[in-house]
């Protein structure tokens, strides 16, 4: 063969990879998608490791997360596991190889976080290890395969998402994985352009929409749920929150619009404050994780659409005047 026969080979073998892969790929890449934007949204940050070529994978996505790809937004917490060669020499001198990724994520990992595993084969000993230790840390994992999937495929959690490429050349794996960081990013970019110049502290944490809420906490578990007016917040209060806090590993608080307080007769000048302001408070506080805002009367609607495991009131709320308690029991929860 001539030189410009192997590169004529490999562009059409990458072509009909990423063919194949586009098929394969559309249902996962979006669910993928989605999951890593709510994370950013959520303050989350994203951690990526691998090996090699892998390796430079990861930092590539890092550092198209922390600056931008195409388009002019705010920077985005991001770290390639594979970067720092004091750390890396240090843990694999003092412990071992397998534990250099694991190791990092032990100090920088948070719940609600991402891991970006990348692995051609799946079977990485050091990626094997991150996986395990982000998923108890309350971390999601998105593995980025090749071939069968190898042992990473079946360490998986159903919160966690896999796009293996249906192919087996590890070359051609690479490709494609670089193609899906490009368009991860090019989801990222659209969805924080809006937010490049002006972003007040807890954006992320405040969500409107509860299906984007869903997304944001579907794989913090055991998600936490309290709701209430919150209208004058007093110290009894953040003791509250951060008990509540402490019986799981992510807490949504419901708030109740500004309508749904005067429906519930509280007095002619209620709410003092807006739900605008209500919200933004709570959002600030360490122990709340997420804020929503219900309309109804009670916020029953909201605990079904979040299924949460953990429903917190007051000690002096008897569990059956507890809107929702029966149906968070009837699905192994508690109250």
């Amino acid at each position: 063969m001539t030189t410009n026969d192997w590169m004529d080979a490999a562009l059409r073998a990458s072509i009909l990879c990423k063919e194949k892969s586009a098929a394969a790929l559309a249902a996962p890449f979006a669910q993928a998608s989605q999951r890593l934007i709510a994370t950013l949204q959520a303050n989350g940050q994203v951690l990526s490791c691998g090996n090699g070529g892998s390796s430079g994978d990861a930092q590539h996505l890092a550092s198209e997360l922390i600056n931008r790809f195409e388009t002019t937004r705010r920077a985005l917490p991001a770290i390639a596991l594979s970067t720092d060669s004091s750390v890396l020499t240090a843990i694999a001198n003092d412990a071992c190889y397998e534990q250099v990724f694991a190791r990092q994520i032990e100090a920088l990992g948070r719940p609600g976080d991402c891991l970006v595993a990348f692995s051609t084969s799946g079977n990485s000993a050091n990626v094997l290890a991150a996986v395990l230790t982000a998923q108890q840390r309350g971390m999601w994992v998105l593995a980025l395969t090749g071939k069968e999937g190898g042992q990473l495929a079946s360490l998986l959690r159903p919160a966690d998402i896999e796009l293996r490429v249906p192919e087996q050349n590890t070359a051609r794996i690479q490709e494609v994985h670089l193609v899906l960081i490009h368009a991860l990013c090019n989801g990222v970019d659209a969805s924080f352009a809006d937010h490049a110049v002006v972003s007040t502290p807890y954006t992320g944490q405040v969500f409107r929409d509860a299906e984007r809420l869903e997304a944001a906490c579907a794989f913090r578990r055991p998600l936490v749920f309290t709701n209430g007016v919150f209208d004058v917040l007093h110290r009894g209060h953040v003791q509250y929150l951060a008990e509540a806090r402490a019986e799981g590993a992510c807490l949504v608080v419901g708030v109740n619009s500004d309508a749904s307080v005067r429906r519930l007769g509280k007095g002619a000048d209620r709410p003092i404050n807006s739900e605008d302001d209500r919200m933004a408070v709570l959002a600030g506080l360490r122990a709340v994780d997420f804020v929503t805002l219900f309309d109804e009367d009670t916020p029953l609607q909201l605990i079904q659409h979040l299924q949460p495991d953990v429903l917190i009131k007051g000690g002096d709320w008897p569990t059956e005047r507890i809107v929702g308690a029966d149906w968070v029991q009837a699905r192994g929860g508690r109250v």
